[in-house]
């Protein structure tokens, strides 16, 4: 049985990263993500000696007409479609043109979004066969052997699907993977890894997903749908082989990891530096983190592993903006954080959220204001979004706070479509724009940009991240 793992192409030249909550256009990083779902999800069914091809939209030149060559030739029995909420109405569309190019073919969506709007999603393209809500990799396998065995699709725990008449199914949950462990490495090679590349560098690199699961209950994420709420962690040695086999196999030697928050639990990230360290690996990377989960000791062992650059999730400058939205921390708890983290060596950019409910105008300049305080060395500026699943989302519903305008499409963090009775969407915007011109136009911020220019090569690279970049302010 063959199975066709899908990137959709870029929708009027925009790029879309499409990995659990992290849904945003390239230009946000200047990077394309290596689609590491997809990629385990297709090693998965390699385990059940199924034929797998993988094609990412993102970088390969492929459009709707070469999709369609690609499907009619190759001939597969199921299409996994990834998706993302700014992209969801074209990434679903993808199931026509599934039906189009191999009507016996059956089409199948994962994603937050449809976790969280199953229905929606099936009333958005009317040959979308199948949904999974939730964790994707075991879904995809009981589907795909469901279909192959011509066994009933009712079965298949954490499955929506849309039966021969019509009619919408939604199966029972399914559980989340108690040991993460089982799963393969991603199947690399059915990309071409040259084609991930870091900002300023250029060199090739991969994500390392490590843990799974998030424990807080900040209400702008959407990510318990997919992942759960219970910390759920790869082994510190199982992490690392994958390291040293992506080396290996694939010469790459950078990496993102890939999880909630590596720190989450101290003791693990310390456990998976030293294993690092004392396998003497020679590897660079990077890593996310709550500010309220990180010692100076922690901090100084991931740098000593290879870590250069650690990203926190700052949020907001004003106390009651982030007590209201549930984050968990504090003003200090940030101050200390990038401290420790710039007094190890450490690279520190930090993640804040303009436009939350109840915010003014006052409390989105405290935000640029702290993040300009804290001598950061980059700083991503977003518009909060009510992405489906999220506590937010259901908030700004019940309270006929998202514009009636609004579609999918502009639930992207670089636009806002919440207007509150204390802000206007327009508003929101106007603050990121502004946020941007004055943390980016600081003397330190652009030195510390330039001094990463260091060869010829650099210079065309450092035009193509800006181009990109401006695509995203």
């Amino acid at each position: 049985m063959r199975v066709l793992f899908l990137n959709p192409p870029p929708v009027e030249g925009v790029n879309v990263v499409r990995e659990g909550r992290c849904m945003q256009r390239t230009g946000a990083w200047t990077a394309v993500w290596a689609p590491v779902s997809l990629a385990t999800a297709a090693a998965v069914l390699r385990e059940q000696s199924m034929e797998v091809k993988l094609v990412d939209g993102s970088v390969e030149d492929i459009d709707v007409a070469g999709l369609r060559q690609v499907i009619s030739e190759w001939e597969p029995a199921l299409v996994v479609i990834n998706t993302a909420t700014p992209s969801i109405d074209s990434d679903v569309a993808v199931a026509s043109l599934v039906k189009e190019a191999r009507p016996q073919a059956k089409s199948l969506a994962i994603g937050i979004h449809p976790s969280a709007l199953p229905v929606s999603c099936f009333e958005m393209d009317a040959n979308l066969d199948m949904a999974v809500r939730g964790e994707p990799e075991f879904t995809i396998r009981d589907a795909a052997l469901a279909l192959r065995d011509g066994s009933e699709l009712g079965s298949v725990a954490g499955l929506s699907w849309r039966d021969g008449a019509g009619v919408i199914h939604e199966n029972e949950k399914r559980s989340f993977i108690a040991d993460l462990d089982e799963l393969p490495f991603p199947a690399w090679d059915l990309v071409d890894t040259r084609l991930y590349s870091l900002p300023f560098s250029g060199k090739p690199f991969l994500l390392v997903a490590t843990a799974r699961g998030c424990p807080y209950g900040c209400t702008f994420c959407a990510n318990k749908i997919y992942y759960g709420a219970r910390l759920r962690k790869r082994s510190p040695q199982r992490i690392v082989d994958e390291m040293q086999w992506a080396g290996k196999q694939f010469g790459i030697r950078d990496f993102l990891i890939w999880s909630e928050s590596f720190t989450n639990d101290q003791e693990y990230a310390m456990e998976t530096a030293a294993e690092i360290t004392q396998r003497g690996l020679d590897v660079d990377w990077v890593c996310n983190s709550r500010v309220d989960t990180v010692s100076a000791e922690l901090l100084k062992e991931i740098k000593a592993a290879g870590c250069w650059m650690i990203g926190y999730g700052i949020e907001s400058g004003d106390q009651n903006v982030l007590d209201s939205v549930r984050k968990g921390t504090t003003l200090a708890q940030s101050v200390n954080a990038v401290r420790m983290a710039q007094e190890a060596g450490l690279e520190v950019t930090g993640h804040c959220i303009l436009g939350f409910p109840g915010e003014t105008e006052q409390t989105m300049q405290e935000t640029i204001d702290f993040a300009k305080f804290l001598k950061l060395d980059y700083v991503q500026f977003y518009c909060a979004v009510a992405f489906p699943g999220s506590r937010l989302y259901d908030r700004c519903v019940e309270s006929g706070w998202i514009e009636e305008a609004a579609d999918w499409k502009f639930f992207e963090q670089n636009f806002s479509v919440i207007t509150t009775p204390q802000l206007e969407a327009r508003q929101v915007m106007a603050a990121r724009e502004r946020a941007y011109r004055q943390f980016y136009r600081q003397p330190h911020v652009v030195l510390n940009s330039v001094r990463k220019i260091r060869r010829p090569a650099d210079v065309a690279n450092f035009a193509r991240m800006v181009k990109d970049f401006l695509t995203w302010v």
